[in-house]
C-alpha cells in the first residue's frame, strides 16, 4: 500500500494534477486581488469626481465676477486614465464617453485656469522688478546730483511718489481668452455622480446612493 502510495505520488498524473491545484489556486487569487483593485479604484474615482464637480461649481460661480480670480484647480489627481482599463467590461460605450468628456473637458478648463491665475502673479513679480529698477535710477540721480542735500529722503519720496502712481493708474487686467474658454467648456461639461454611471460607479466602489459603505 505504501509502496503504492509513493508510485502514485511520483507518477506524472498527481505531478500534473498538483500544477493543474496551484494554477487554480494562483488564479483565485489573482481574480481576487483584481476584484479588490477594482473596489478600490472605484472609491477613488467616485471621490475624485465629487471633488471636481464641487469645484466646477465654485467655479462656475466666479466667471459671474466682472474679473474671475483664484480659480479653483477641478482635479486634485487624474486617476480616470489609470484606472479605466479596470472598467472596460462595466461601462457601456456611453458611459465611457461621458466619462473621458468630464476629465478631458475638465483637464482643459485646468490648464485655462492655471493660465489665468499665473498672470496674476506675473504681472506682481513685473511690477516688483520694475520698481526695484526705478528705484536703482533714483539712488544714482541722488548720489550724482551734489544739489540732493538729504539724499535718503529724496530717494523715499521717489519711491512713495511711484508706488502711489502705480496703484493709481495700473488698471486690474485679466487676459479674456483664458476666462471665455473656461465659460465655453464649463456648460459641456456632464454631471456624472448622479447620473447611471455614477450609480454604476458607486455600486462597484461598494457604496449606497448615499455613500455609506454596504456592510
Amino acid at each position: 500500500m505504501f509502496d503504492a502510495l509513493i508510485s502514485f505520488f511520483n507518477s506524472s498524473f498527481f505531478v500534473a494534477l498538483t500544477t493543474i491545484a496551484t494554477a487554480f489556486v494562483a488564479w483565485l487569487v489573482y481574480q481576487a486581488k483584481i476584484k479588490n483593485d477594482k473596489i478600490q479604484a472605484a472609491r477613488v474615482l467616485i471621490t475624485e469626481i465629487r471633488i471636481a464637480e464641487e469645484r466646477i461649481d465654485q467655479m462656475k460661480n466666479k466667471m459671474n465676477d466682472t474679473i474671475p480670480s483664484d480659480l479653483p484647480l477641478i482635479f486634485p489627481t487624474k486617476s480616470w486614465k489609470k484606472y479605466s482599463h479596470l472598467f472596460i467590461s462595466d461601462f457601456d460605450q456611453d458611459e465611457l464617453k461621458l466619462l473621458n468628456a468630464f476629465y478631458d473637458y475638465g483637464e482643459l478648463a485646468e490648464e485655462y485656469a492655471k493660465k489665468d491665475n499665473d498672470f496674476f502673479w506675473m504681472a506682481t513679480e513685473e511690477r516688483a522688478r520694475v520698481t526695484v529698477q526705478k528705484i536703482a535710477e533714483f539712488s544714482c540721480e541722488a548720489i550724482n546730483n551734489d544739489t540732493i542735500e538729504n539724499k535718503d529722503k529724496f530717494i523715499q519720496n521717489k519711491r512713495d511718489l511711484l508706488s502711489g502712481m502705480l496703484d493709481r493708474n495700473n488698471t486690474l487686467y485679466a487676459p479674456s481668452k483664458s476666462v471665455n474658454v473656461i465659460k465655453k467648456i464649463l456648460p459641456s461639461m456632464p454631471q456624472i455622480t448622479t447620473s447611471s454611471c455614477g450609480l454604476r460607479l458607486k455600486k462597484l466602489a461598494k457604496l449606497d446612493v448615499d455613500s455609506k459603505i454596504i456592510k
